[in-house]
């Protein structure tokens, strides 16, 4: 009796070990957090810049802030880290390289869908470099030389006369002026009253400082 007492006790507490062992496997006191997709917005020019081929013309965006940055000049450009892209037309810039002193730069993925780009690429990324920005005036192309971002000058292609705008399907990634990353795809060089020099791009702004571009 009494062995059948001490074995009855043992299983009975081989059954408590066991479902403890259960329940400490079935939960976890460090859970993986959860990767929140990204907000996408959507972004129109509030002005065009000058067709004439003004190299000092140029609309200044923050990803940070998601808006327009004013009082930057070509001679305060480089001193400042709070924008991470430009627009002059259909040239841009990124803070980076020759047209800012971040740690900008911008690099085409081969991807035409928004949604399938889930990671900023770990390199290839393309600085500014001097280029040469045109326009039109008085009858006549005028040519002044600038800087500007090479890889997204292939994000609009002109063509004329007359003037046609052509834009490129695939996502973008931008690097921002503090290193952080952005996907960009442009949607269109008019307004909505047919306006030639309004750009609306979509992106996704990752603000931790990671690659993951996973959006809604």
């Amino acid at each position: 009796m009494n062995c059948i007492k001490k074995i009855s006790g043992g299983a009975i507490l081989a059954v408590f070990a066991l479902s403890a062992t259960i329940v400490s496997c079935g939960s976890s006191d460090n859970p993986e957090p959860k990767t929140q997709a990204l907000e996408v917005k959507r972004h129109t020019q509030s002005r065009p810049t000058s067709a004439s081929g003004d190299s000092t013309d140029w609309v200044y965006f923050s990803f940070a802030t998601g808006a327009e940055v004013s009082g930057i000049t070509e001679a305060n450009r480089m001193t400042r880290t709070d924008w991470d892209i430009a627009f002059n037309r259909f040239y841009m810039r990124t803070n980076s390289g020759r047209s800012g002193s971040g740690n900008g730069g911008a690099v085409e993925t081969n991807k035409t869908s928004f949604i399938d780009v889930n990671e900023a690429p770990a390199d290839g990324y393309v600085t500014d470099v001097e280029i040469t920005v045109s326009g039109y005036s008085n009858g006549a192309v005028h040519s002044v030389k600038s800087t500007g971002n090479v890889a997204l000058s292939r994000a609009i292609r002109f063509t004329g006369p007359p003037p046609t705008y052509t834009l490129n399907d695939n996502v973008f990634v931008v690097r921002t002026a503090d290193g952080k990353f952005a996907k960009v795809i442009f949607e269109s060089f008019h307004n909505s009253e047919k306006k030639s020099g309004y750009i609306t791009f979509r992106y996704a702004y990752q603000p931790d400082g990671s690659r993951n571009l996973k959006s809604k």
